[in-house]
């Protein structure tokens, strides 16, 4: 099936479509991973470093759920670290998960404590820089909640990530490494910044899932816009083509009945009391030829002459109609006038039947241009109600040498012509009679 803005069905089950596909993009679920779900993450393993002393506590409140830490450094460690870790990566280091296809990450946790702000990071790594064996290395983003963002669930747009400027200055590395980039993620943590010794901090967990779009709404609606661009172009080039090759066609068939009328206008004041003009096709009618073949008679300077006529016109009244008839005969009469010199004399001899005169023409080359008028009519393109109308016509050359009768050689020319409609129509018949090839005086 076509698609075409142009017809009201196309138009309607375009929109019914469009519809559809906004209405699925604002129904489909959310993309989620929880991290706490099985299989998601390894872990979570608690932040804490060597203590041989056992003078340093971090130790989970609830070892069966790993929920709830607790950290109370009792003197100063080179890392002390308070917090747990998610780890994405599985047994190879260097392998993590895509993040980038999730917009937030919804924490529901709670803090007891003297620090300000609990901090929420992700490790990527970037195999340009990153090491295997140094998880450091890893490019680091982080985000510090406030206490009061975090009394209930709160969502963190993954946006919020950033490159810590410590980070940045212990690695020293290109800007273009700098970026955030969660593209290959090994690591989710929840810590607490800024520990001192004596200090007691409670950490407890209880949620993160990741949250994002199957399908992006921007590209989702860029999509529909750029469809509709690309279908409208379509069908805006599509009927200029059409417009354009009818434009020229018509065109050069006007130019050359512009070009015939004219000149007709010009006779049509010499001839205005004597009515010479068919009205209906603009071309000469009976007595306009009349005229005109006894003008060529009198100069006896010999002519040819092409009777015409449409094939199975009648038929093409009781089918199509009157009016459809009356336009195949002003489109063959324009498809004549368009492929004659200004000098032949063309007009309505009668009825469907149309009349050439050519003034000082070989038979033979009459009858290449009856040829040519034959294939013209049968490609002329004429609309009819049930689609293009096929129209034919025969026809019938005869000469009239210098000094010869006009009545005879149209005598001769109607008998060519009866002939070519006994032969089957649709072909060119010459007079018997005088098939010399001498060229006529001129």
């Amino acid at each position: 099936m076509r698609f075409d803005l142009s017809t009201p069905r196309s138009l309607t089950a375009g929109i019914a479509l469009t519809l559809a596909v906004l209405a699925g993009v604002e129904l489909l679920p959310a993309r989620t991973l929880d991290l706490k779900g099985p299989g998601i993450a390894r872990g979570p393993y608690l932040m804490t470093v060597a203590d041989p002393d056992n003078q340093t506590s971090l130790r989970w409140l609830d070892a069966a759920k790993q929920r709830r830490l607790r950290c109370h450094y009792t003197r100063l460690e080179t890392y002390m670290g308070c917090g747990l870790t998610y780890v994405l990566s599985g047994n190879d280091p260097s392998q993590g998960r895509d993040l980038s296809h999730f917009d937030s990450i919804e924490v529901d946790l709670s803090y007891k404590g003297p620090s300000p702000f609990v901090r929420l990071a992700v490790r990527n790594f970037d195999p340009r820089f990153s090491k295997p064996d140094d998880i450091n290395s890893a490019r680091f983003h982080s985000v510090n909640l406030r206490l009061r963002d975090i009394g209930t669930p709160v969502r963190v747009d993954l946006n919020e990530l950033t490159v810590p400027d410590w980070w940045i200055h212990q690695f020293d590395l290109a800007r273009e490494y700098n970026r955030p980039g969660l593209q290959n993620a090994v690591s989710v943590a929840i810590d607490v910044i800024m520990v001192q010794p004596g200090q007691v901090h409670e950490l407890e967990v209880r949620r993160m899932v990741l949250k994002g779009q199957w399908v992006s709404r921007d590209q989702v609606y860029l999509g529909i816009v750029v469809a509709w661009l690309l279908a409208a172009s379509v069908m805006a080039l599509r009927g200029w083509t059409r417009l354009r090759q009818r434009y020229n066609r018509q065109a050069r068939e006007i130019d050359a009945l512009t070009a015939r009328t004219r000149q007709l206008r010009i006779e049509q004041e010499k001839l205005r009391r004597l009515a010479t003009i068919d009205e209906l096709t603009g071309v000469l009618n009976r007595r306009g030829l009349e005229q005109s073949l006894d003008d060529l008679e009198a100069a006896a300077q010999g002519m040819t002459l092409v009777l015409l006529d449409i094939d199975h016109f009648k038929r093409i009244n009781d089918r199509h109609g009157h009016d459809r008839g009356d336009e195949v005969l002003r489109r063959i009469a324009a498809v004549v006038a368009a492929n004659l010199r200004a000098s032949d004399v063309f007009g309505r001899w009668g009825g469907e039947e149309f009349l050439i005169a050519c003034q000082g023409k070989r038979i033979r080359d009459a009858a290449r241009v009856a040829e040519k008028l034959r294939e013209r009519v049968q490609q002329s393109n004429i609309d009819g109600p049930d689609g293009r109308i096929a129209v034919t016509a025969s026809f019938g050359v005869a000469l009239a040498p210098p000094g010869g009768s006009t009545a005879d050689a149209l005598k001769r020319a109607d008998a060519a012509l009866y002939r070519a409609k006994e032969a089957g129509r649709n072909r060119v018949e010459t007079d018997k009679t005088q098939q010399s090839d001498s060229p006529t005086t001129v």
